[in-house]
């Protein structure tokens, strides 16, 4: 019996091929989302550290030059982090939808590699009768040649 060959194994190594470059976009999405949310916890920290600084300036009494100085940095501050929260979610909205390109990706790589399981089963099991049919044959026809009394 000639060697197995799965007819669509072609296809499948186009499907793992953009699986894997899938998963690399998928990375690189998840990369860029895992930066802007450390981003935005650097900004909500110096918020925090500048409303604290306005605080102690305030008891210990300053100019008000000082504390508009102060206030216009919070405002900066504030401003940065509402375009990083923007940007935020536009990457998470980004990495879903790159997550529901790997998930169907994959389930193509799976649906082809169960093909090929079902084809190689099909294989082995033909394999299988063809032998049982030539051992068959073999002794049917040992039976012929000693004669059957």
């Amino acid at each position: 019996m000639k060697k197995f060959v799965f007819t669509l194994e072609r296809m499948l190594a186009y499907q793992e091929q953009n699986l894997e470059k899938e998963k690399g976009v998928l990375g690189r999405v998840t990369a860029e989302r895992d930066r802007l949310e450390e981003d935005k916890r650097d900004k909500e920290l110096k918020i925090h550290h500048i409303q604290e600084d306005i605080g102690q300036r305030q008891m210990q009494g300053t100019t008000v030059f000082i504390l508009k100085g102060c206030y216009s940095i919070l405002e900066g501050t504030r401003i940065q982090l509402e375009e990083i929260e923007t940007e935020l979610a536009r990457a998470q909205a980004r990495v879903e939808k790159q997550r529901r390109i790997v998930t169907e990706a994959s389930q193509e790589v799976k649906k082809l590699e169960k093909l090929k399981e079902k084809q190689l089963e099909e294989y082995r099991h033909d394999e299988a009768k063809e032998q049982q049919d030539l051992i068959i044959e073999h002794v049917a026809g040992a039976f012929v040649r000693n004669g059957v009394s």
